[in-house]
């Protein structure tokens, strides 16, 4: 492995790019002139290597969510429709289309041959031996990748192609290859997620470019793959050794990945290497070598090296974007690529100079911005709220005037666009998912979710977005920062940074939070509050504290619509319960003379919005009133954050009658019936011949000529009929006659 040091750019090199660089914008162009211009050419590529044209920023663009299988559309200059979507998962991948330019660089599957014959048939290339050397041994050819959209293999709910390193257990892998017209100054961005094995530019398992047995003498090859402890890595072949191979420091964890590559030639012989992984620095040095000025060779496998057999050398993992580029990028153009890359695949940027992953230490100083080169995320607003970055956006960078109308070398063309409509961090620790919909069963391409506001057109252009971090905190309950009518929350917090520009901002958005294994969720799912400090100083008893209930917990994940967040603003979750719980009043009963005693049971349809309520009797009230006498009895109903509702029963009172006893009575002939007298009497006592007001009634003053019992019975009259009755024996004996004798008179003794 040759040494890397510090050197400076010579001129020269620079001086011959400028006076050809507006002249080579398309190496087809080549074979339009190729018998003209090959001296010419041949030179070039000898004395210093690439003749590129910088104004020609993104040469080749692949995207696994647009233009996969299908030609991208409209045509060139309206990248902003992002058409065609992709094809169903699983869907074998046999061209992944460029969206740029009018002469589009398709990766396709290998060339059916013969070898000999000009690209896409074969691989013969301008200055080349005799076109098929370097594929000699041929290798194993590699099958196609597959589109993936499904939740295990997307990123931040974008699809990827998926490349298999060992298809069908025969050692063949995937693989699509295209031909490159960006061979000199150069930049490769691509984001990827996967594995790495390998410590040489052969046996790294290989991202882009590819490694040949056998090198054109006018060209070196170059190829960027990710090697052991998943390193970011870089290698640089060609006909005389030693050859290139510097692995990175920085391990990637198998996570989804953003790395940078920058070659910037020096002069004859001398180049410089640069990689980047999510923003931080990597790779960095001069080259020096006698090809090492070299254009690059014309041919690039994405997923397995040319002559391959070995599947440790396969890709197993996933791509998800590619950015081909002339010209070594330079650094605030890099910043603005790799923000719009970090929020569209959640990927969580940083600066941190110990070279610690955002993905582990969080955002440490590193800004993302906007196309425009606006602050979108200010990581010194907060320090706490650096980890887990995440955001929904709308933005495009198209082309950029560089402000010398005699040249267009200072001119960009960067052309993304951004339309994430759904968003989480690709980190393990995300929890936070948010949508501009209440839909979070399908992917970012859904074109039914609710669009971003913002035009693709103006200068500088629109942008719209609304991003998150936290602070990493328990995910488990705690019982402090408490706001009226919240018991506890979780300690975990987020704040949001909003921005926009010539656009109405971002609202009215739905969020899901992942509870699981959070044991907040054991005080029941219904009661879960979004917690949003409006003040944004993250301190959850100042201020106002606005609490949205949840729409729904389903198997540990809680949903919450309708939000609409402001820049600065922190938001947790809490439990607790500001609904009272529901209850009837129970049925009015009628009693005599006393309420019965009070009677939980008697309200029995007592229900709360989450956990178990309590039914207490509370107090009784008259309306001192009689027959009836009101009883308004109040029973409370109280849930477990001691909401409640007090619901009513009427109790109506009734005083029974109190009939004075009569004694049996014997009369002769017939009794006349006395007043019935007594206490609390209705008016409507009286006798009767049969109990219970049964029979024949016999008012007071009546006369009764037979003899039996009679009985005195009064009533109220209504439910329950408090009432009361006294019996006693009549006896009417038949007044006797007596007849009269004849008058005699007696004298004497008789």
């Amino acid at each position: 492995m040759e040494s890397v040091g510090r050197t400076y750019k010579p001129m020269i090199p620079f001086l011959l790019i400028h006076l050809f660089g507006t002249f080579c914008s398309k190496l087809n162009l080549l074979r339009k002139y190729k018998l003209l211009i090959l001296a010419l050419f041949a030179f070039l590529y000898n004395l210093n290597g690439p003749a590129d044209c910088s104004a020609q920023q993104v040469d080749t663009w692949f995207m696994a969510d647009r233009a996969v299988n299908s030609p991208a559309s409209p045509p060139y200059g309206q990248l902003y429709h992002l058409t065609p979507l992709p094809p169903p998962n699983g869907t074998p991948v046999t061209t992944w289309y460029d969206w740029v330019d009018y002469e589009e660089q398709n990766a396709i599957l290998e060339p059916i041959g013969p070898y000999s014959a000009a690209f896409p048939i074969g691989y013969d290339y301008p200055f080349g031996t005799n076109g098929v050397d370097f594929l000699n041994p041929t290798g194993a050819i590699p099958g196609p990748p597959e589109l993936r959209e499904n939740p295990i293999d997307n990123i931040n709910f974008n699809p990827v192609l998926y490349f298999d390193g060992n298809a069908d257990l025969d050692g063949v892998g995937d693989a699509l290859v295209f031909e490159s017209v960006t061979r000199g100054e150069t930049t490769v961005v691509i984001v990827f997620k996967a594995l790495g094995a390998g410590n040489t530019a052969e046996t790294q398992r290989l991202l882009y470019g590819g490694d040949v047995r056998d090198h054109p003498s006018q060209a070196t090859n170059l190829s960027l793959g990710v090697s052991e402890n998943n390193r970011f890595s870089v290698g640089r072949t060609q006909d005389t050794s030693p050859d290139f191979f510097e692995p990175g420091k920085i391990d990637t964890q198998g996570l989804p990945t953003i790395g940078v590559f920058r070659r910037d030639t020096l002069g004859i012989g001398q180049e410089e290497l640069t990689t980047r992984v999510n923003g931080l620095p990597d790779i960095s040095g001069i080259r020096s070598h006698p090809d090492a000025h070299r254009r690059l060779f014309p041919y690039n496998r994405i997923g397995a090296h040319f002559n391959s057999s070995d599947p440790n050398r396969n890709l197993s993992g996933s791509i998800a974007e590619i950015f081909a580029l002339d010209g070594p990028l330079g650094p605030n153009e890099i910043q603005a690529l790799e923000s719009y890359l970090a929020i569209k695949y959640g990927i969580t940027l940083s600066a941190d100079p110990a070279l610690t992953l955002g993905s582990t230490n969080g955002n440490i100083g590193y800004t993302y911005v906007s196309a425009s080169g606006a602050t979108i995320w200010d990581p010194n607003l907060n320090t706490l709220y650096r980890f887990d970055i995440a955001g929904i956006g709308k933005d495009r960078y198209d082309n950029y005037d560089g402000g010398d109308n005699s040249t267009t070398l200072d001119d960009r063309k960067l052309r993304y666009n951004l339309q994430q409509r759904i968003s989480e961090s690709s980190n393990i620790e995300a929890r936070v998912t948010i949508s501009t919909n209440n839909n979070f069963s399908t992917g970012n391409i859904d074109h039914s979710r609710t669009t971003i506001n913002g035009s693709w057109f103006g200068s500088p252009k629109d942008y719209n977005y609304l991003l998150w971090g936290n602070d990493r905190g328990n995910i488990n309950e705690q019982f402090t920062e408490l706001v009226p009518g919240i018991t506890s929350r979780i300690g975990r917090e987020w704040q949001i940074q909003k921005t926009n520009f010539g656009t109405i901002p971002i609202s009215d958005v739905s969020l899901q939070v992942d509870l699981n294994g959070s044991d907040i969720l054991l005080n029941g799912n219904c009661d879960l509050f979004l917690l949003i400090d409006t003040d944004g100083d993250g301190d959850f008893t100042t201020g106002i504290i606005n609490q949205v209930s949840s729409t729904s917990i389903v198997a540990g994940i809680a949903q919450f619509d309708g939000l609409t967040f402001e820049h600065t603003e922190v938001f947790t979750f809490g439990y607790g319960d500001n609904i009272p719980p529901t209850a009837s009043n129970p049925p009015s009963i009628t009693v005599c003379d006393s309420a019965p005693a009070p009677d939980p049971l008697v309200v029995t349809d007592e229900a709360d919005n989450c956990g178990i309520v309590n039914v207490t009797h509370l107090n009784d009230t008259t309306d001192v009133n009689s027959n009836p006498e009101t009883i308004t009895r109040t029973y409370r109903v109280t849930d477990g954050a001691n909401n409640f509702i007090d619901v009513l029963q009427l109790i109506y009172v009734y005083t029974t009658p109190s009939i004075d006893a009569l004694a049996d009575i014997e009369a002769c002939d017939s009794f006349l019936l006395p007043p019935i007298t007594g206490t609390n009497l209705t008016g409507n006592q009286a006798y009767y011949d049969a109990p219970d007001g049964g029979g024949n009634q016999y008012l007071p003053g009546e006369s009764i000529t037979a003899s039996g019992i009679l009985f005195i019975y009064d009533e109220t009259g209504s439910i329950p009929n408090c009432s009361d009755q006294q019996n006693f024996l009549v006896t009417i004996d038949e007044q006797p006659v007596a007849d009269a004798g004849a008058d005699e008179q007696i004298c004497g003794a008789v």
